[in-house]
């Protein structure tokens, strides 16, 4: 897993970013090969990117300068990620208690791709400092900022699809962005969404919902019946929204049982929420969550736990049941130094 600490412009800590991996002798030649519907749907979209966001295009364009690589191919490739590729796991899951606010989420993909994962400091010029996980450089899969905002992403398998934002770019700009839960929400009513996903959103304050959206379609959710938590992984479970589900198969990596471990666990352990109550539920102690068969050649790659009161944050870089979780103190170095 890559470690960077990048600051300044888009364009300078793409351009550090791209610069780094040039010299370590990184290429992409062999990894992108675009189709040209991928081409066209990619041009379209960075159109619309233009618009709404366009830092991140800029810091693409340093990261392929550093990376000596095209800029359009490597937008197209990250632009249609999740729309024309259809393999994704993960499970995400955040709770309350009266004292401490926790965010959890397994990252599940092919075990070739362990080596393209990264953790980064951000602290952009202009926009919140925040530390992001994923495994695609530029756009993110999860985070949590300076204010405490947790953000993080889950795929769901597209029926349709219409050039916009792919969930690489569309969490990278709420964590960047947005400081709580209600104004995420409201910035992403204004994203055009080409891909499929659910996004949890929770913030220190404990306010939290997910959004199960698609380029058709979104709904909110908020907990039910006084709960205090909320789950996702990679079905919608909204009745509103089982008709955009292009899942083959209703427990498809087995999302289903996943879903169902992590929920039952949140309902029957409140007493015992924590940090260490995360990491048993993440670590497949409490039901199925993380325990795929070798052959599969799918696994978790990272699993992530923070505290969102005090921006407590730990990662275990691998499977965690059996790799351990290990503080991660940049996000909390990079405040004390502003």
């Amino acid at each position: 897993m890559y470690h960077p600490r990048l600051k300044g412009s888009h364009y300078d800590m793409g351009y550090k970013y791209g610069d780094i991996l040039y010299k370590g002798g990184v290429s992409f030649e062999s990894v992108i090969n675009l189709s040209e519907e991928q081409l066209q749907f990619g041009v379209e979209s960075i159109e619309i990117c233009k618009d709404v966001y366009p830092e991140i295009l800029e810091e693409i364009k340093g990261f392929t300068d550093g990376l000596r690589y095209s800029f359009e191919k490597f937008v197209c490739f990250l632009i249609s990620a999740g729309v024309f590729d259809y393999n994704y796991g993960c499970t995400c899951f955040c709770m309350k208690n009266e004292n401490e606010v926790i965010f959890a989420r397994n990252h599940d993909m092919f075990t070739e791709l362990r080596k393209n994962t990264e953790s980064v400091l951000c602290q952009p010029e202009n926009g919140y400092t925040f530390l992001g996980q994923g495994d695609a450089l530029i756009g993110k899969e999860e985070g949590i900022n300076e204010h405490g905002l947790a953000v993080g992403f889950t795929y769901v398998r597209p029926k349709q699809h219409k050039p916009g934002l792919s969930f690489l770019f569309i969490i990278r700009y709420l964590i960047e962005k947005c400081a709580t839960v209600e104004e995420a929400l409201r910035e992403f009513k204004k994203l055009p969404v080409a891909s499929s996903q659910n996004i949890l959103l929770v913030d220190k304050s404990g306010d939290m919902a997910v959004i199960e959206s698609c380029s058709e379609k979104y709904i909110i959710r908020r907990p039910e019946n006084n709960e205090k938590f909320l789950a996702i992984s990679n079905n919608f479970t909204h009745p509103d929204m089982l008709e955009y589900d292009g899942s083959p198969e209703l427990n498809w990596y087995h999302s289903q049982t996943r879903y169902e471990t992590a929920v039952n666990a949140l309902k029957t352990g409140k007493k015992d929420y924590s940090l260490d109550y995360a990491k048993k539920i993440l670590s497949g102690e409490l039901g199925f969550i993380c325990q795929y068969e070798r052959k599969l050649k799918f696994d978790t790659l990272w699993s992530s736990i923070a505290r969102l009161n005090d921006l407590k944050i730990y990662r275990a870089e691998g499977n965690p049941r059996k790799t351990k979780f290990i503080q991660e103190t940049r996000l909390d170095w990079a405040m004390n130094r502003k």
